[in-house]
């Protein structure tokens, strides 16, 4: 009897110590993986170091001091597992931990768009692309830069399978995008009779904007790799086309622009007549001037004779529309004012509005009471574009660049008058165009990491050393446990 008790002291003792041991495992086990997840501990032993933050891209980011937030539009532990159908968001999430960790000024957070909207409400406003799930904001001091998942990879020519992971370089390229030192440029044209000086409502606005600002002459001088924006405004006299060789103005501007580089015309009606070399060139981006003709409309006028026209908003969800978004949402949306509006005609068919990797889309329109004036007569009515946007699209390092074409039929729309006035949302769209178009890009020269290459890069003896001592380790623990065991039922 007394052996009994014995036997059971110690098989209860024995079961408690099991139990105690596996919920042990399993404790450790749960805690390491958290901590595991948190602290980024793995080893990365394949070939290309595909999940590691390569020293390149420390010493390209060693420089940067300034606070930088990197927002994931969706909570960290669907990031990790990959949900809502992108399983490779979780390597876009690790290597922004991983900057986290190398550098204290950078700072990770989430936040579910689909639950906190508001969040995301400026970024919304200032720019043309919808933020969804898989989205990436790059920010720093209001500067920010919105990344969609699929430019932190490469495809395949189908678009199928993704070869490639760019993660490193898109980071490092925003990153050193939202904390540039230099200012972009933004140039205003002279030598063609245009209207602005350095107190004017639209230089000042520009330079609010973060930009700086200086007159060029596209004769005597080349634009420069800071640029960003020309503008030119209400020029009387025409710029030099293909009768003054291969380095004319409408050159310097054509490779500017393709060069992912923005321009910004204000022309009236009058003044169009003179301007084809200009005109000519503005048709290849999808916009057509209306020379001698002008809107008019009383019923929807700021001044009796119908000349100051309020100008209708794009309704449907286009890259015009982008350009006031924040305002179209208001209960009472603001007025824009054109004096004097010269008709604009889209030369792409209405119908997409396409021709080969270019876009053109209306920003303003005359309302449907609006007449078209010619020689003093009344000649149409109708809804006519007034302000457009053109837009191409490039592909550099798998990522998207895009160049811009704003066209207005309406100096006046940039006036003192109509900027000044915070009455009118004049302003709001040219800043907005400003922070959408006028974005300086930089491409990080890192290297891209092939997923297709992911063998280990340690030799086959110590695969196998890898492979017996991870084999052995738990036998060896459970033994050594067991060993203890035994021994101490002897003794009792």
């Amino acid at each position: 009897m007394k052996k009994t008790k014995r036997s059971v002291k110690l098989g209860a003792t024995s079961l408690t110590m099991t139990v105690l041991i596996v919920a042990a495992v399993i404790i450790v086990n749960a805690v390491f993986t958290q901590l595991a997840s948190s602290m980024l501990w793995y080893f990365d032993m394949t070939g290309a170091k595909v999940y590691t933050l390569s020293d390149e891209c420390r010493e390209l980011l060693s420089d940067v001091d300034a606070e930088v937030n990197i927002y994931f539009a969706q909570p960290a532990d669907k990031l990790m597992s990959g949900e809502d159908s992108n399983e490779y968001m979780k390597y876009i999430y690790n290597t922004a931990l991983q900057l986290e960790k190398a550098f204290d000024n950078i700072h990770v957070k989430c936040v579910d768009v689909i639950k906190d909207p508001a969040f995301f409400e400026y970024y919304y406003n200032t720019s043309a692309s919808k933020i969804k799930t898989t989205s990436v904001i790059v920010e720093s001091g209001g500067e920010f830069r919105l990344l969609a998942s699929d430019a932190f990879y490469y495809f395949d020519e189908d678009y199928t399978y993704i070869w490639a992971y760019d993660g490193e370089a898109k980071f490092a390229a925003a990153i050193l995008q939202v904390t540039a030192s230099e200012l972009p440029t933004v140039y205003f044209t002279i030598g063609h009779g245009e209207a602005q000086s350095k107190d004017s409502a639209i230089w000042k606005l520009y330079e609010t904007a973060g930009f700086n600002v200086e007159e060029i002459d596209l004769t005597k001088e080349d634009l420069s790799d800071d640029g960003r924006i020309v503008v030119i405004n209400d020029p009387v006299y025409d710029f030099s086309g293909i009768e003054a060789g291969e380095n004319s103005e409408i050159d310097k501007l054509d490779r500017f622009v393709d060069d992912y580089g923005c321009l910004m015309v204000f022309v009236d009606s009058e003044s169009a007549a003179n301007l084809s070399n200009l005109s000519e060139y503005l048709y290849e981006w999808g916009v057509q001037f209306n020379p001698g003709v002008t809107v008019n409309d009383t019923e929807n006028s700021i001044s009796r004779d119908g000349r100051a026209i309020v100008a209708k908003y794009e309704s449907e969800n286009t890259l015009g529309a982008s350009l006031y978004s924040d305002i179209s949402n208001l209960s009472s949306m603001p007025k824009t004012i054109l004096d004097d509006a010269m008709p604009l005609s889209l030369v792409y068919d209405e119908e997409d509005k396409l021709m080969g990797s270019k876009m053109t889309s209306a920003v303003l329109y005359s309302n449907d009471s609006a007449s078209l004036i010619e020689a003093g007569n009344e000649t149409a009515k109708g809804a006519y574009p007034l302000v457009t946007i053109s837009r191409e699209e490039g592909i550099a390092q798998n990522d998207y660049f895009y160049s811009y074409v704003f066209v207005c039929g309406s100096p006046e729309f940039v006036s003192d008058k109509y900027l000044n006035s915070n009455s009118y949302a004049n302003s709001d769209i040219i800043l907005n165009t400003a922070r959408l178009i006028g974005r300086e890009k930089i491409v990080a020269d890192l290297d891209i990491k092939v997923l297709d290459d992911t063998s280990l890069d340690i030799t086959t003896a110590q695969a196998n050393r890898w492979t017996v001592a991870l084999t052995l380790t738990v036998p060896f623990i459970i033994a050594v446990i067991g060993i203890v065991i035994c021994t101490r039922r002897r003794r009792t």
